[in-house]
């Protein structure tokens, strides 16, 4: 078994939907490379939902950025919307989890492409029987403070009341601002900044009573030992290398 693998047990039934665990697609409305591999890989889900029940858990920072009301921003991501419309049409069930881009879903989301919106965390059961807590990770990159600090701020109601009174352009604006920013900082900090807290790991997992703990953000792919038979993946982002992990039939496994 690879280092990067976790298979858990094997004993699961195949009747079990397959689940695709992805993260940090970053979709921006172009036609590059991630995009493209996305709209591929919806196709292929497409395809064997016709065979199986299929399940995408989109663990954050699908969009470079969303905010609901905001009609042009709609247009933006026009192919994007089609082809997780298509995916939703065939039955493919998505869910949505909140990430440090696009923490608001709502109505548009769940009636334009059936999306289950799960927040800023989620427990499932795995095929192997395995408790799993699922969220982004920002969260648990505790050094971040500067970070965790804007992220509390720009969640508020107050702040978003504000930013929905906004014409378009000052709000794209802002949030172009708020891009050169977050780039200059992510120059600027220091690399551990960045990385998953695996204290703060394991305590999710003992709140939560999981076992394994699956997210993305840090743009590492990362499967680490947490002790107490506890385990830690962090999801490669799907903005660099278009993969990520799939429960099938017992085994948890990456796929590309």
């Amino acid at each position: 078994m690879s280092a990067l693998e976790d298979v858990g047990d094997s004993s699961a039934s195949s009747d079990q939907p397959r689940r695709y665990f992805i993260a940090d697609a970053h979709l921006d409305g172009g036609d590059n490379f991630r995009a493209e591999k996305f709209r591929e890989f919806l196709k292929r889900l497409i395809a064997e939902s016709a065979q199986r029940p299929i399940e995408l858990y989109v663990l954050g920072d699908l969009f470079a950025f969303w905010y609901e009301y905001r009609a042009p921003l709609f247009e933006i991501y026009r192919r994007d919307i089609e082809a997780l419309e298509a995916a939703w049409k065939a039955k493919v069930r998505i869910y949505l989890f909140s990430g440090n881009h696009d923490f608001a879903y709502g109505r548009y989301a769940r009636a334009h492409f059936g999306a289950t919106m799960l927040g800023d965390g989620e427990q499932i059961l795995l095929s192997d029987c395995r408790s799993a807590w699922l969220e982004h990770g920002d969260l648990l990159c505790t050094a971040d403070r500067s970070y965790l600090r804007y992220r509390a701020i720009v969640r508020s109601w107050p702040v978003r009341l504000l930013f929905w009174l906004m014409p378009w352009a000052v709000a794209r604006w802002i949030i172009n601002y708020v891009r050169r920013r977050a780039a200059a900082d992510k120059q600027r900090k220091p690399a551990h900044v960045f990385e998953i807290d695996l204290a703060a790991a394991r305590a999710r997992l003992e709140e939560k009573k999981c076992r394994l703990l699956i997210c993305g953000h840090t743009h590492r792919h990362l499967a680490e030992d947490l002790g107490a038979g506890l385990r830690l993946i962090v999801l490669p982002a799907w903005c660099e290398q278009a993969g990520g992990y799939v429960d099938d039939c017992g085994s948890f496994r990456t796929f590309e």
